[in-house]
């Protein structure tokens, strides 16, 4: 019996934001102290239980990976790149520019900005001209963007080459996904690397994977792929631990981060299944509608109120303080800014669509 497939999947909010939660955890009671000069509020006593925290942008990943095929499904590839920028871009400027009004009043001399570095920013691909992020949680904006771009070039091949089937797509995908382990320092897979994002791809596939049983159900072959992607997640988790090691002169335990990303794998699987019933259920909408404004706002600007606020003896207070604010303020712009902002473009960049772009006569 097949699931019924909706346009929302009500769960998946609710990971999302406990992931973004986590990253802003793994900011504040960690990374902002240990490392790279960020913060100097010392949460040593408790940063151990937050420093893997990193982990929560796999997640994203994953789920990015879950819904692009519910994003795209029954659209042209014009309407989903329409629904992509208006979804990604208004919210992202006005948080950049927050972002970047408060470097330039309260963040000297720890961080700085420059007026061109903001409007290089505002496209989101400065990062392909070798400007610096306003803020260093952009890179993963970058990652999704590359997969969006695969999409719709993997959309497009597919609707031109009728004989070729999303599977093999995804198989051939997955077959580069294990050769980079083994070949990664070749410049064939060097490139390869930035083309078919090799070093997130697995959770990429997965996520897809999952969203293929959760429209049909689980069989061999989605098994298969899976236990697949996830051993080569594992490597990849396994290198990354190593490097966070290094970085930040902190032991990380390779077992605990593995299992952590069995852990998210087997959390999307119950949702796949449709086994977390309980709490598809349309009030989590909100909730989810917090992530994206949460984790584009929260480092720069709550390092910023621990360098101006914080000291040892309020620390705890601020960082409470200053991640209630931040959820605050990710609620407000949500509910007032984002819907309005984004259903305006939606709807000049859909004129524009209709405008310049010739309709097929049948």
């Amino acid at each position: 019996m097949k699931t019924k497939v909706t346009n929302r999947i009500y769960q998946l909010d609710v990971f999302r934001f406990i992931a973004a939660l986590i990253v802003v955890l793994y900011h504040y009671l960690f990374r902002g102290y240990t490392a790279d000069h960020l913060s100097d509020l010392n949460f040593s006593d408790i940063s151990d239980y937050f420093k893997y925290g990193y982990l929560g942008i796999n997640i994203f990943f994953m789920i990015s990976g879950f819904v692009i095929l519910l994003s795209i499904k029954d659209r042209s590839i014009l309407k989903f790149i329409i629904s992509r920028i208006s979804r990604l871009y208004p919210m992202y400027w006005i948080c950049v520019l927050l972002t970047f009004m408060v470097i330039l009043l309260f963040g000297e001399p720890r961080f700085t900005a420059e007026f061109s570095q903001f409007f290089y920013n505002l496209t989101m691909f400065h990062n392909y001209i070798g400007v610096e992020s306003i803020d260093g949680v952009y890179w993963t904006l970058f990652i999704e963007m590359k997969f969006y771009i695969f999409v719709i070039g993997s959309y497009l091949v597919l609707n031109k080459l009728k004989h070729i089937k999303l599977d093999y797509l995804i198989y051939t995908w997955l077959t580069l996904s294990m050769l980079y382990l083994f070949f990664n320092d070749h410049f064939i897979f060097r490139i390869g690397k930035s083309l078919f994002i090799l070093d997130w791809s697995s959770y990429f596939i997965a996520g897809i994977i999952f969203y293929q049983i959760y429209k049909s159900k689980l069989n061999l072959k989605y098994a298969l792929v899976l236990l697949i992607t996830l051993s080569i997640s594992i490597q990849h988790t396994i290198v990354e631990t190593a490097k966070k090691a290094r970085h930040f002169n902190v032991e990380f335990d390779p077992y605990i981060a593995c299992g952590i990303i069995v852990l998210f794998y087997l959390l999307i699987l119950l949702v796949a299944c449709n086994k977390l019933k309980h709490i598809n259920s349309s009030k989590f909408i909100k909730i989810g509608m917090l992530t994206y404004p949460l984790y584009l706002l929260h480092q720069k600007i709550g390092y910023i109120i621990f360098d101006n606020l914080g000291n040892d003896t309020n620390k705890y207070v601020v960082v409470i303080a200053t991640t209630l604010f931040m959820i605050f303020l990710s609620f407000i712009l949500s509910e007032f800014y984002e819907p309005r902002v984004s259903g305006y473009l939606k709807s000049k960049l859909r004129q524009l669509s209709s405008k310049y772009v010739s309709k097929p006569t049948n």
